[in-house]
C-alpha cells in the first residue's frame, strides 16, 4: 500500500514496481525473500478466488473475489457494498453493426500517433486489436467512440442526486438527455453520415434542466467535431438572460453544478481523443455490471437515501458478472496545468467497448473517484415498456439494447458521490417522461433538435 499525505492510497492491481539494476544487486537477497512469498500468496489466490454464480461478495468474503475486483471496487465492498454474482452473458453485436464492421474495418487507417482515424464509414473502426500494437489503446478508444451501444441516437430523461458521508441527499437534479451521432449511422436517414459544418462525429444536449431551481431551464449543447485541429463547440441557455453563447471550458476535469462529475467523466470518458495519450496496461478478468436485472427499482442502491446508512446509499447492489476488458490508461497531453486527474484508467468491456468502470486519479497519484455505471442488456426492462412512448417512437427492439439504469461517481476522498437513475426510481411507470430510447426516428432525434434554436425554444 501506498501512503501519500497521511492517506491510504491503492496500487493498482495491475502494475509492480520495478526495482533498479543496482538497488536489485544490493537486495537481491531481500527481492529473493519477497518473490518467494509473492509466488506463495499467489499460489493461494489461484486456488481460492473466483467466484460463481449464485455466489454473494461481502467485505468479510472478499478474498474470495480478491483479483476480479478493481482498487475501487474493493474500497465500496469494504465500506458494505454487496456483490450478487450471476452467470456471464456473452452480449453480440447488432446485425447491422456487425455487417458494416465487416465491410469497412479493412479500410480504416490510424494516424502515426493514434489521435485521429481517416476513411471510418461505420461499425467497428478496430474489430481486432493487438495488446503489443503501441497504438492499441488508441484503437480501444476509437472502438469506444464508435461503440454499438449508441449507433445513431439514443435519449432519456434521468434524475441525479450528490450523496454525502451520511448517505443523504444535498443536492438533487432532473433533466433531459440525448446524444445523436452524424457519423456511423446505420438505421436512420440519412445514412451514414449526416453533413455538417464543420464534419461532427457526434453531438450532446443535456437539458433542459427542471430541478434544482436555481438551474431551471439551462440547457447545454456539446459538438464533438471530426478535424482534431477543429476545437469542440458548446453552447448554453441561460434561463436568466434568456440567450444561447458559446463558452469555453478552460478546465473539462472541473465538477459540474456541484455535482461530481465533470465534462470528460461523462458517458464513460467523453474527452477528446487528439488531447490525451492512451495505452493497454492489460487484459483482465473483472467483476462488473453488464445485465444489471433492475431498472426504475428503489432496491438497486443498496441503502435508501435517509442520511443514515452512509455511502451504502449510492452503491449499486444488483446483479454482476464476471467481464473480459482492456485495462486502459489515459494521460492528458492538452489541457492546463490545473487538469484535475493525473490519469484516469478505464475498464472497457471488450464486446461492446464501453467503459464498465472508470477510476480517476488525482496529481498526487491518490485513486480519487470512480465512476461505475449499472448496464442493463436486454430488449426490454420491464413488461409494457415504454409505457410514455415518444411520438413515432417504434421501440420494436429485436436485438438487446445498452440501457443504463443507474450509475455512480463516488468521491473516495471527500466521501461523499453523484448517482443517477434512468428512470427515476420514484415514479410509476405510467408517470414516467422519454424513457430510454435506440435508434428511433423521432423529433427529438433529428439534427433540428440540435440547432441553437432548439436550444433557445427547449431552455424557454
Amino acid at each position: 500500500m501506498l501512503v501519500l499525505k497521511g492517506r491510504t492510497a491503492v496500487r493498482p492491481f495491475y502494475l509492480s514496481s520495478q526495482p533498479t539494476q543496482e538497488k536489485f544487486m544490493k537486495h537481491s537477497s531481500t527481492y529473493s525473500a519477497v518473490f518467494v512469498a509473492i509466488l506463495t500468496i499467489c499460489s493461494l489466490c489461484s486456488v481460492h478466488a473466483d467466484v460463481k454464480p449464485g455466489d454473494t461478495i461481502t467485505k468479510e468474503h472478499m478474498v474470495q473475489a480478491e483479483e476480479l475486483l478493481t482498487p475501487s471496487i474493493r474500497w465500496m465492498v469494504d465500506r458494505g457494498m454487496t456483490i450478487q454474482v450471476i452467470e456471464t452473458r456473452k452480449v453480440e453485436w447488432p446485425k447491422a453493426y456487425k455487417d458494416a464492421t465487416e465491410k469497412y474495418a479493412a479500410q480504416v487507417k490510424i494516424a502515426e500517433d493514434g489521435r485521429d482515424i481517416m476513411n471510418y464509414v461505420a461499425g467497428a473502426p478496430f474489430p481486432a486489436i493487438d495488446v503489443n500494437d503501441p497504438l492499441a489503446g488508441f484503437k480501444v478508444m476509437w472502438n469506444h467512440e464508435h461503440s454499438p451501444a449508441i449507433i445513431d441516437n439514443a435519449g432519456t430523461t434521468f434524475v441525479a442526486d450528490v450523496v454525502d458521508s451520511t448517505g443523504g441527499s444535498n443536492r438533487h437534479y432532473e433533466m433531459a438527455w440525448r446524444r445523436l451521432m452524424w457519423v456511423g449511422r446505420l438505421y436512420t436517414d440519412p445514412q451514414p453520415v449526416i453533413p455538417h459544418n464543420p464534419p461532427t462525429r457526434h453531438s450532446n444536449l443535456f437539458g433542459p434542466i427542471w430541478m434544482p431551481n436555481d438551474l431551471k431551464g439551462l440547457a447545454v449543447l456539446f459538438f464533438h467535431h471530426i478535424p482534431r485541429d477543429q476545437p469542440e463547440e458548446t453552447y448554453i441557455y441561460a434561463p436568466e438572460m434568456r440567450k444561447v453563447r458559446r463558452i469555453s471550458f478552460s478546465d473539462r476535469s472541473a465538477a459540474l453544478g456541484g455535482s461530481d462529475f465533470d465534462v470528460d467523466s461523462m458517458y464513460g470518458f467523453n474527452g477528446s481523443i487528439a488531447h490525451w495519450d492512451f495505452r493497454v496496461l492489460a487484459e483482465k478478468e473483472i467483476l462488473a455490471i453488464v445485465h444489471s436485472g433492475k431498472y426504475g427499482d428503489p432496491s438497486q442502491w443498496c441503502a435508501p437515501r435517509d442520511g443514515k446508512h452512509g455511502l451504502m446509499a449510492a452503491f449499486p447492489c444488483v446483479s454482476w458478472e464476471k467481464r473480459q476488458v482492456w485495462i486502459v490508461e489515459g494521460t492528458p497531453t492538452a489541457y492546463p496545468r490545473n487538469y484535475a486527474y493525473s490519469k484516469r484508467i478505464l475498464y472497457i468491456d471488450k464486446d461492446f467497448f464501453s467503459p464498465l468502470i472508470h477510476e480517476m486519479y488525482n496529481q498526487e497519484g491518490e485513486l480519487w473517484k470512480s465512476h461505475v455505471a449499472s448496464i442493463f442488456y436486454t430488449k426490454k426492462p420491464y413488461e409494457g415498456y415504454p409505457a410514455k412512448p415518444l411520438r413515432d417512437g417504434k421501440y420494436n427492439y429485436e436485438e438487446e439494447q445498452h440501457f443504463v439504469p443507474n450509475w455512480v461517481l463516488v468521491d473516495m476522498i471527500q466521501n461523499q458521490a453523484t448517482i443517477g437513475e434512468s428512470p427515476t426510481s420514484k415514479k410509476k411507470a405510467i408517470d414516467r417522461e422519454n424513457e430510454w430510447y435506440f435508434n428511433e426516428l423521432v423529433s427529438e432525434a433529428t439534427p433540428d433538435a440540435y440547432s441553437l434554436n432548439f436550444l433557445l425554444q427547449s431552455g424557454r
